[in-house]
């Protein structure tokens, strides 16, 4: 039997800001059980990213290096504690995700060494590896500080799967 009632949404949003470059952790709580939007950054006009109960997240830009004889680029990265994802995009604000990386699939997150095209304005230290079954991803962000931040979180979620 369908009802004429609507069913309402209530959503319980809590947005902090860490230290480091565009880093946030978004909390999300739905009265029902699908999914909502709301803005990643906290603010409207943001790239909005789709939360589920109890979504869990961390935000920031990293350097990718492409796949083989690729250049490095800055993306926009979103760990996905609730499925176990990272995924990417060209900036904060794309709507359309470039990638995404099942981290069920990972085997190991290692210190990385610069390769050749590699940013010059970062620190030799702040290079990490996360290898799946599938390729080797080459990361680098910022400083050491934040590379070691993204390390400790996608081991974390290694350790919650």
């Amino acid at each position: 039997m369908s009802s004429g009632l609507s069913h309402q949404r209530r959503s319980l949003g809590v947005y902090l800001q860490e230290s480091g470059v565009g880093s946030t952790l978004n909390l999300s709580l739905d009265s029902d059980t699908s999914s909502t939007s709301t803005p990643s950054s906290g603010k409207p006009g943001g790239r909005r990213s789709t939360s589920t109960l109890y979504s869990q997240s961390y935000e920031g830009s990293l350097y990718k290096k492409g796949a083989f004889m690729k250049p490095w680029k800055s993306r926009w990265f979103v760990l996905d504690k609730t499925k176990h994802q990272l995924r990417y995009y060209d900036s904060r604000m794309d709507t359309e995700c470039k990638g995404v990386i099942d981290l069920a699939d990972v085997e190991s997150i290692t210190p990385g060494t610069p390769t050749m095209g590699a940013p010059k304005t970062v620190d030799e230290k702040a290079f990490f590896d996360l290898k799946t079954t599938k390729r080797v991803y080459n990361f680098c962000a910022q400083d050491v500080q934040l590379a070691q931040q993204w390390i400790d979180r996608i081991q974390s979620c290694l350790s919650d799967a």
